[in-house]
């Protein structure tokens, strides 16, 4: 491996954000498995003194309509009646939270997630809360795919209440990789926490072998500064009567992250869905992913596609630059790329419009990377030689755009890969 991963940038101090200062909306389907949402949006509501509604989306279903022969002639729309849901809604209101909380009730139909991105972004809301019940296999409105598609088509950042929270939570652990999108994500949640409550700011970097020796003298100087690095980020969260602490550990971060809050029983976790920043080992879209999943607490999850947070902290990264490829140019500044990067290992992601980012493969060495002019696609290669039939090649089609981003030492960190229906994304370790 001819490079190795750089090191965090130092940042400066931390600009403080403003937050969206529209209404907590609690998104129910009526079912049990929601219940949970309701008390701590209430708990939040009152502290904050923020407005709050319910909003419960009917998805329609389609049901057979058959013939006198037993055969199916059409398929009409089963109806659930608006009013209905509007009754069940306040009664499960009236259950969980009391007479004292008359909050207004919307009803809509269509796509359950979409619907609540859409009512979310164009409310300004500060926080969508959903609860984190068990859900059967077919009760999928407010289950961990849907609650990430929310993120994925909105910026409101998601709030899935696991059963027995019902009070601002009072051990809190937040993934940070020190990019705008968790830094972002940090200061959100620290208005969701309890004012005296435990909070560790949780960095996962990656593996270096210490029985080689510039590997080991590497590991020293990246765990020196993601110490420096996290300074800044302790001095704008720092609250009086709050236990602030900051940990760095080593490995695959969804299985540290998991294991760091059951060890330290967690009450919430919080991360962003994307964090390309100083340090590109922790990829939080996966991360969000595996905590909706197998998370035991309450999790926050920050969108880090919010126009708001590139808007708000990209300033806050100094150090960083991002140059897209000349297109006219693009198989020159690909052998480039190449010459710079061979023997590198990656990351590789793919975001698509419509199902949204799968990681392909971790820990790839780069071999290089080409440019087919004629149809407009990119190749990458990965493996140990560059003989062909020996190397893995994955081919990007109809590619629009490339760009990389560069730290502080000028030494690439990711290329950008756009193209049909999404983009790419090679993380360089």
């Amino acid at each position: 491996m001819s490079t190795m991963h750089a090191a965090p940038a130092t940042q400066g101090a931390i600009d403080r954000i403003v937050l969206p200062d529209g209404p907590i909306i609690v998104a129910t389907d009526t079912t049990p498995a929601s219940d949970a949402a309701f008390p701590l949006a209430h708990a939040l509501s009152s502290r904050s003194k923020a407005e709050i509604l319910a909003l419960s989306i009917i998805e329609p279903m389609n049901v057979p309509i058959y013939g006198v022969d037993g055969m199916v002639v059409s398929l009409e729309p089963m109806a659930v009646s608006e009013s209905a849901r509007e009754s069940s809604t306040r009664a499960q209101l009236l259950r969980l939270v009391g007479s004292d909380a008359p909050w207004p009730v919307i009803v809509r139909s269509g796509d359950a997630p979409r619907e609540i991105a859409s009512a979310a972004d164009a409310m300004r809301a500060r926080l969508v809360v959903v609860g984190r019940g068990r859900h059967k296999r077919f009760d999928r409105v407010f289950g961990g795919e849907s609650v990430l598609r929310i993120v994925q088509l909105g910026d409101a950042p998601v709030l899935a209440v696991q059963e027995g929270l019902t009070s601002p939570p009072r051990r809190v652990v937040i993934a940070t990789d020190f990019s705008p999108f968790s830094l972002y994500a940090a200061q959100v949640a620290m208005t969701l926490v309890a004012p005296d409550a435990t909070v560790w700011l949780l960095h996962v970097g990656p593996s270096f072998d210490r029985s080689v020796p510039f590997l080991r003298e590497r590991g020293n100087v990246y765990r020196e500064q993601a110490d420096a690095a996290f300074v800044p980020l302790r001095s704008a969260l720092e609250r009086p009567n709050m236990k602030l602490e900051h940990v760095m550990v080593t490995g695959s971060p969804s299985d540290q992250l998991l294991d760091f809050i059951t060890e330290h029983d967690a009450d919430l976790v919080v991360t962003a869905t994307h964090g390309y920043g100083f340090i590109r080992r922790m990829m939080l879209g996966s991360v969000a992913a595996a905590m909706m999943h197998s998370a035991p607490c309450s999790v926050l999850i920050v969108p880090g596609s919010a126009r708001a947070v590139a808007e708000s902290r990209a300033r806050n990264a100094p150090n960083v630059r991002t140059r897209a490829f000349d297109t006219a140019r693009l198989d020159q500044e690909l052998a480039a790329f190449t010459n710079r990067n061979a023997g590198r290992c990656c990351m590789v992601e793919i975001d698509q419009d419509d199902l949204g980012a799968q990681v392909l493969g971790h820990e790839l060495p780069l071999v290089g990377t080409s440019f087919d002019r004629r149809h407009d696609d990119l190749m990458l290669m990965f493996g140990t030689s560059t003989l062909k039939g020996q190397h893995l090649t994955h081919t990007i089609p109809h590619v629009t755009d490339v760009d990389v981003t560069t730290n502080a030492g000028g030494e690439d960190q990711v290329m950008r890969i756009a193209h049909a229906g999404g983009q790419t994304l090679v993380t360089l370790l």
